[in-house]
């Protein structure tokens, strides 16, 4: 069975990205020698997934960050021309449910919902997440991007606190199953 893990950084009032996906909100967080995890946690994956406008942003900074992983963006758009996506990636509109079928018919064990909220409202709706990795970063916006996507109705669903690390610039990162 592969295992669903939303870790995302988020503002203390929830938001993963400024009303116009930017995260320069970031900048300050981003010291030298600390990761908060990241590298750690991305050893343990073996395959990603996002939404079009996570894709653009991380194009936005150079090379393709996730090695050979296979990686699929999720999105109605048409993909970008022929060549312009690395080997690796899949691109199209997908239902939770049929994408993890997907992925452990190819053996994937770990996959990371990179971002963003509306990708991972619909796995969390769809009560397919399994971990939550939460680095709440001491800023506030008052808006952006949710960390969960658009305001839909839920189920609530309760998670236990397996680890936590709090970090001297006032990060906290927080691991739940």
């Amino acid at each position: 069975m592969t295992e669903i893990t939303y870790y995302v950084a988020a503002t203390l009032d929830g938001f993963i990205a400024g009303q116009q996906g930017e995260l320069d909100w970031l900048h300050p967080f981003e010291q030298a020698g600390t990761d908060y995890g990241l590298a750690d946690f991305m050893a343990t994956v073996d395959g990603l997934a996002m939404g079009r406008g996570t894709y653009e942003v991380t194009r936005s900074f150079g090379d393709w960050p996730y090695g050979e992983r296979p990686a699929w963006v999720l999105s109605r758009q048409v993909a970008p021309a022929e060549g312009a996506l690395p080997s690796c990636v899949h691109w199209g509109a997908a239902q939770p449910r049929d994408l993890v079928a997907q992925w452990s018919g190819l053996g994937l064990q770990h996959v990371w919902l990179v971002g963003g909220g509306q990708v991972a409202g619909q796995f969390l709706q769809a009560g397919l997440v399994d971990h939550l990795m939460l680095a709440t970063i001491p800023v506030t916006l008052g808006a952006g991007l949710p960390l969960w996507g658009a305001q839909r109705p839920m189920s609530p669903q309760h998670w236990a606190l397996h680890a936590h690390q709090a970090y001297p610039n006032g990060v906290l990162t927080q691991h739940f199953r």
